[in-house]
């Protein structure tokens, strides 16, 4: 089975509001192996908040030469394809995509796992938070990187696995 792990760092809380992805991560999942993990940044129209950045590492000037959504969505959604996305809050992740992949006239994302959901039936997991970085401690995951979307999703992918051979 192939899964792709997604995950968006954002300008914000919510795309109808005018907050933007600013970063797309993925980590694929090949017959229980991870096999490829990377990130691609996005430049914003507006300007990315101070706060943002604070919890990112993001800035604006690396992201000032990099490609805008319109043009990294369409590739994002034909490589994606009809492959299961799996992503850890994964309504959040999928809120914004789909809004943009309407937006933009493609088909939006219907096929997904949350690792969140997981480890929430998971009946071993018993922590106040579902956060990744606490599930990560929990599972002994290193998670060096946390709010960059390539090492959010590697973590991600991690998780799926230990809990979807559980």
């Amino acid at each position: 089975m192939e899964y792709v792990v997604v995950d968006i760092e954002t300008t914000g809380f919510s795309p109808h509001k005018g907050s933007e992805i600013i970063e797309i991560g993925v980590t694929e999942i090949i017959d229980g192996e991870i096999v490829l993990n990377y990130s691609k940044l996005i430049k914003p129209i507006k300007p990315i908040p101070h706060h943002i950045t604070k919890i990112t590492n993001i800035t604006n000037e690396m992201v000032k030469d990099m490609d805008r959504i319109e043009d990294v969505l369409p590739k994002f959604r034909d490589y994606l394809g009809d492959r299961v996305m799996i992503a850890h809050n994964a309504q959040f992740d999928l809120r914004f995509l789909n809004f943009y992949l309407e937006k933009l006239g493609l088909s939006t994302i219907e096929q997904h796992i949350c690792t969140l959901k997981m480890l929430k039936k998971e009946s071993g997991y018993k922590l106040d938070s579902y956060k990744l970085e606490q599930a990560s401690q929990y599972y002994g995951i290193e998670h060096n990187n946390a709010h960059r979307a390539d090492s959010d999703t590697f973590v991600t992918a991690q998780i799926f696995l230990k809990l979807a051979n559980s």
